[in-house]
């Protein structure tokens, strides 16, 4: 016991901030039914305000941390319940990102201000010892951290249960119709609570900067992370089943971190919140556990404008042509563009998901992990001579090019329908956290070990993705292999296009509008979901091996988890204004190709931009937020002006005239 104690002090400490942080993430997710991605954040923005004001300004740290907790933490509040009130009718998957977006922007921001070098951030609370257990000292910073997480749960608790704030915020949620009609402005409670849970994110932040994490943005944005499991404990809905929650992962991630020393187990500390929440959710009924906002939450997305056929002629004829033509343009910038055509594929399995099928995935970035690494083990040469068997051949050594690549492919797509399987009894916004648990469990741990990246070769040194030699065409000209890879992505794009018009494609927009329909079409819904993760992962895998033959090896640090995130955010924006193939084409091209030429613009400002238009873009999607308050003012207007022209046909009905007092009110209601 004296062996794990000073762990379990560590642990438990840890623990209590975590769990005030799930705390405000349970209750902003009880008033408003929004999953805030960017709670850590929030957190960070924070922390790095108190270390301005009293380390920089000398302000004393009180005066700091009220003004760091009480202003900010409030107006950011504010500032996301305005954000998330406009997304009440958006898809889930939109709101998500709108939160990303958030996430990126803040992230960004700091890197800017700040600089993107780890800081150490000096204690403000004393550090000398308060107790003593069994030979193990406690500061007071710790003793303060730890009840400070007591004195929140139980004010919290007192709030909800003992005032009128309280039982209001506790009512929106159950009704807010009737909660207006009593008096209590819905919108007014909402504010509240998104002021007091983001007020908790920075509390947060600011006391567990100086302890654990030090001053890094990436880090401290990440702090949610250690809350979802927390949460899921609480099962989003109970406080003090939360905040042990927090407790509980953050003993467990201490004390399994001393016995996990060894790679990849090394890795394991970091994803307990993960697991936790995926075996809670999969062990939890479904009934219990708290619908998220979403009213549209699994419609597909809708295409933004109807485009003629021969327009689309016109158009894919003009796109082919360029891209045939553009290793003559690009010149040095190749590689960049060939690095875009492995990522389109992505993209399109992605969009085959999420826009298609209405499923949810923060796991792309593990799927083309998945086949990055089963690519590089099955055409890596035997002989080390740097060739390898083309289409047909193996006369050197390993497994053919072409039958390399397929079986990247049915290989993650064997890990693609094992995650369909919480996909079954999961949905919204419990689907998108059990896969990114997925993806970070892949990225800390799997990747890392032999079966991936790691091995006798090392984890760092990666695995080794050869080219195919096709007879006579050198895959080493980068142009011969920037005309291999746009015929491989020409082949698996027509695939999805025929995927999508197909009778499972019927299928997949059917459990995306209706899934009870579904049944009525003779193949069962779950079977439905695993086809579609399994083709969807199927795609992914090829594409990380395409995009591991362009950079010629890769390792575990080459798919981060993270990355699921910026992919679904980039997709959304490009989706809300294109169509199923041409904004897969237009987020490679932002993702990869567009930094290439905005070097004098930082990576710090381009990730604010991208959070920015992340956001707008959510914002004006389908049915929600600005697009629905637009397309409600275009409706009253094209109204009005057709009621101009029956009033000078001969005057209009009463039902008419009050039919357009109904279309003049909409622009306001929305």
């Amino acid at each position: 016991m004296r062996q794990i104690l000073p762990f379990l002090v560590v642990g438990l400490t840890a623990g209590s901030l975590y769990g005030l942080a799930a705390l405000g993430l349970v209750l902003t997710y009880r008033t408003s039914g929004v999953f805030n991605f960017a709670h850590g954040a929030l957190g960070a923005g924070a922390s790095y305000l108190f270390f301005t004001l009293h380390w920089t300004w000398g302000w004393p740290w009180p005066v700091a941390v009220l003004v760091s907790v009480g202003l900010f933490g409030g107006v950011a509040g504010v500032i996301v319940e305005r954000l998330t009130r406009a997304l009440v009718e958006a898809r889930v998957a939109t709101i998500i990102v709108a939160t990303i977006g958030l996430l990126l922007f803040i992230q960004g921001f700091l890197y800017w201000r700040y600089g993107v070098e780890r800081r150490v951030s000096p204690d403000f609370l004393p550090t000398g010892t308060a107790l003593i257990i069994e030979g193990v000292k406690v500061s007071w910073a710790q003793v303060v951290n730890f009840g400070v997480g007591i004195a929140s749960l139980v004010g919290l608790y007192v709030l909800l249960h003992r005032t009128r704030l309280g039982i209001a915020m506790r009512g929106v949620v159950a009704s807010p119709d009737l909660l207006g009609l009593s008096g209590t402005s819905p919108a007014g409670v909402r504010i509240a609570s998104w002021a007091i849970g983001s007020s908790f994110a920075a509390l947060t932040g600011i006391l567990i900067t100086p302890s654990i994490l030090g001053m890094d943005a990436f880090l401290l944005s990440a702090l949610v992370v250690q809350a979802f499991g927390a949460v899921a404990i609480g099962r989003f809905t109970s406080l003090p089943w939360t905040y042990v929650g927090g407790l509980f992962i953050g003993a467990l991630a201490a004390i399994s971190a001393k016995y996990l020393t060894k790679p990849p187990l090394t890795g394991l500390p970091n994803v307990i919140p993960f697991l936790v929440l995926i075996v809670v959710m999969l062990v939890t009924p479904k009934r219990k556990l708290p619908p998220g906002t979403g009213r549209f939450a699994g419609a597909a997305a809708r295409r933004p404008w109807a485009v003629s056929r021969p327009v689309r002629g016109v158009a894919f004829t003009a796109g082919a042509a360029l891209l045939l033509a553009i290793p003559k343009l690009v010149d040095t910038r190749i590689s960049v563009y060939t690095a875009a055509l492995a990522l389109v594929v992505l993209f399109l399995s992605l969009s085959l998901l999420t826009r298609v099928s209405g499923q949810i995935s923060l796991a792309h970035a593990a799927f083309a992990g998945v086949g990055a690494a089963t690519f590089s083990k099955l055409a890596a040469p035997v002989h080390g001579n740097g060739q390898f068997g083309g289409l047909g051949s193996d006369t050197h050594g390993g497994v053919p090019w072409l039958v390399a690549l397929i079986g990247a492919g049915l290989i993650t797509a064997m890990v693609g329908a094992l995650l369909a399987l919480p996909a079954m009894r999961l949905s919204g916004v419990y689907l998108a956290l059990a896969t990114f648990g997925f993806s970070q469990l892949m990225d800390n741990v799997v990747f890392q070990s032999w079966l991936m990246f790691g091995g006798s070769q090392g984890t760092l040194a990666g695995l080794r993705a050869p080219r195919p030699h096709l007879g006579s065409l050198n895959p080493d000209n980068p142009e011969t292999w920037y005309y291999i890879v746009l015929a491989v992505v020409a082949v698996c794009s027509l695939a999805l296009v025929m995927v999508r018009r197909s009778r499972l494609g019927r299928f997949l927009r059917a459990i995306a509008d209706s899934p009870t329909a579904l049944t009525t079409l003779g193949l069962g819904i779950n079977v439905t979901r695993v086809l579609v993760f399994s083709v969807s992962a199927f795609f992914a895998g090829i594409a990380g091996a395409l995009f591991a033959m362009q950079i010629g090896r890769v390792n575990y640090i080459s798919f981060p988890a993270v990355n699921s995130l910026l992919y679904l955010a980039i997709l959304t924006v490009t989706g809300a204004v294109s169509g199923y193939v041409t904004s897969a084409f237009l987020a490679a091209f932002f993702l990869a190709v567009m930094p290439s030429y905005l070097t004098s613009v930082t990576f710090e400002v381009q990730s604010m931009l991208f959070g920015g238009v992340a956001v707008l873009a959510a914002l004006i999607s389908d049915r929600a937020g600005l697009g629905s308050a637009f397309s409600a003012r275009v409706r009253g207007r094209l109204s009005r002006a057709a009621a101009g022209a029956e009033e000078r046909r001969g005057g209009r009905s009463p039902v008419r005239a009050r039919e357009l007092e109904v279309a003049d009110r909409v622009p306001v209601e929305a």
